[in-house]
């Protein structure tokens, strides 16, 4: 009884989320149950996601890591862009549900504990940056706040302002075809004229600069995105909470 009285609503279902046998199994499935006792994450997930919902998120498994076929970018993401990930997102882009920042980061960062600790000092996160008039209009960079997130939990150095976008773009949901999103986003990402430090602070140190993004679909923005930093001769991958790439390999 107490537990119950002391549950919380899934953010997914709004329905208790309880907590149970069944869903603690589903995080187990998941890898994320070690230091269980201790790790506020794993409590706020916990708190916030029921066994049903829990168990039927479109999590890419094993690697969740491909190359698009033009570049040699890699790109790694949890989800599939299905029910209930992209609804979520999209609640939280548009419907600025902030708290929903909250459970994507600590989902990533549970899930893929190993690969976050294993770069603790061997990266920085860098965010794709929004031009000035859609950061008015939004209020936030939804992309920048996961991974700011994801970034104090993991210890690892974020970047907010490392990438620039130089120009406004058009939403590329709009373009009508691969060579449209290309011209759209073409030069439109360029390195802070202030980091001349940082940039030879990591390419010194060896870092990895992890680009992150809440969803891709084509990759032509990450990829113009990783174009400066390619030719600063920085190593690059990139990250993404959900993507609509139909082949994970």
């Amino acid at each position: 009884m107490l537990n119950f009285l002391r549950a919380e609503n899934c953010l997914i279902c709004n329905l208790s989320a309880g907590s149970n046998f069944f869903r603690q199994s589903e995080l187990l499935r998941l890898g994320v149950l070690k230091n269980r006792n201790t790790n506020p994450h794993l409590s706020f997930l916990m708190r916030h996601t029921c066994k049903d919902c829990l168990s039927k998120l479109p999590l890419l498994f094993p690697e969740n890591t491909w190359c698009f076929e033009q570049s040699d970018l890699e790109i790694k993401a949890l989800f599939a862009y299905q029910e209930p990930i992209n609804r979520l997102l999209l609640n939280y882009k548009f419907y600025h549900n902030l708290y929903l920042a909250n459970w994507f980061a600590a989902i990533m960062f549970l899930v893929w504990q190993k690969y976050w600790f294993y770069h603790k000092k061997q990266a920085v996160v860098v965010p794709i940056p929004l031009g000035k008039k859609r950061l008015r209009q939004r209020g936030f960079n939804q992309a920048a706040k996961i991974a700011e997130l994801i970034a104090g939990f993991s210890e690892i150095t974020f970047l907010p302002d490392f990438l620039i976008r130089q120009r406004e773009t058009a939403r590329q949901t709009e373009m009508r075809n691969m060579t449209a999103r290309q011209t759209n986003l073409k030069d439109a990402f360029i390195i802070n004229p202030d980091s001349d430090y940082l940039i030879r602070k990591i390419k010194q140190e060896n870092v990895t600069v992890i680009l992150f993004d809440d969803v891709t679909t084509t990759g032509i923005t990450l990829l113009e995105a990783a174009k400066p930093l390619l030719i600063q001769g920085l190593k690059v991958r990139a990250m993404v909470v959900a993507t609509e790439h139909q082949v994970i390999d």
